[in-house]
């Protein structure tokens, strides 16, 4: 009988909050193999015998690096996500409730604001990301640094109309996110 080793790549303070992988073979280099590369290359995909793609993401030393491979899946196979609206007026109805919002368009924070609440109307997971996740939307597509990423948001939120709301951040890009697909769900009602 062969002796099996397995080894979990679960984040164990968060143990039951993150779903682990799990390898179970009866060779230790194998796993410690696995191991290195997900190290190294923070992702690996493997593909099912029906062709779809499975990844597994490394996020226990660089959380944000885990963020930035996550977004370039989602935009790599945003081909196959079927969009009922059109990219151009999901954009148009973003600069509208970001206006509508006095929001100041020049800055920087702005720029961050639309791209993560673009993502959160596309892709509707990403509406329950947290705070870390959202920012590093930002952050991949701007190619700002967390730091900038909350710096801007933070100081295009406080010359907003949501300046003395109280709010958090996380809170007011969820309304904004809300209200975007309730102004689209309203454009898809209008006739032709």
């Amino acid at each position: 009988m062969q002796r099996g080793y397995g080894m979990n790549y679960m984040n164990r303070k968060s143990r039951d909050k993150e779903t682990g992988i799990y390898v179970v073979c009866s060779d230790k280099a194998l796993l410690e193999r696995i191991n290195t590369m997900l190290s190294c290359r923070g992702i690996i995909g493997i593909a099912d015998g029906e062709g779809n793609f499975h990844y597994f993401v490394d996020g226990r030393k660089r959380p944000g690096k885990a963020v930035s491979d996550i977004n370039e899946i989602v935009v790599r196979h945003a081909a196959k996500i079927e969009s009922e609206v059109p990219e151009c007026f999901i954009t148009s109805v973003i600069n509208e409730a970001l206006v509508f919002y006095d929001f100041d368009m020049t800055l920087m924070g702005t720029n961050a604001i639309f791209e993560i609440i673009r993502r959160m109307v596309i892709y509707r997971e990403v509406y329950y990301h947290g705070m870390r996740q959202l920012y590093g939307i930002a952050c991949d597509v701007l190619k700002l640094t967390y730091e900038q990423a909350e710096r801007d948001i933070r100081y295009a939120i406080r010359r907003s109309g949501f300046e003395t709301s109280g709010l958090k951040t996380t809170k007011i890009l969820h309304i904004l996110a809300d209200d975007v697909t309730d102004r689209l769900a309203e454009l898809k009602r209008q006739p032709v």
